[in-house]
């Protein structure tokens, strides 16, 4: 239990540094043929997510899902909200355009991919935790 919470928190973390990066710089989602727009990102990040992050309600649901570790009523549902959350940003990742760049090492921002491929192993990690209940009875 207190894995997944350790390792929650640290992909939060960098869901929350890779929000940030892409607010200053206008980094928006990018995926297929769905483009954000600079001008809308601070309205955008909440519900569709940014270049470098997931959304913001991704990312409040995970905050509160970690805290619910903590509550032994709560404990077997925050566990799976976690391993929810994480096989959706372990595939979310990879499919922005900017971070499919910054693996190639096509971007000019070499912070980004190990920011990314950081985020994108905890997550899938989380996942499999948060899949396994991590020993809850």
């Amino acid at each position: 239990m207190m894995a997944l919470a350790v390792l929650s928190t640290a992909q939060l973390a960098h869901g929350l540094i890779g929000l940030r990066q892409a607010l200053r710089e206008g980094t928006t989602y990018d995926v297929w043929k769905l483009k954000g727009d600079p001008g809308r990102i601070k309205r955008d990040q909440w519900v569709l997510g940014t270049g470098l992050s997931a959304s913001g309600v991704m990312l409040i649901l995970q905050c509160v899902a970690t805290a619910g570790l903590l509550s032994r009523r709560r404990r077997r549902a925050a566990a799976k909200t976690l391993g929810v959350l994480g096989a959706v940003m372990c595939g979310g990742y990879p499919v922005e355009k900017s971070i499919r760049q910054a693996w190639q090492g096509n971007s000019p921002d070499r912070s980004i991919m190990p920011l990314t491929a950081a985020a994108t192993g905890r997550a899938a990690v989380m996942a499999e935790l948060g899949r396994c209940g991590v020993g809850l009875g």
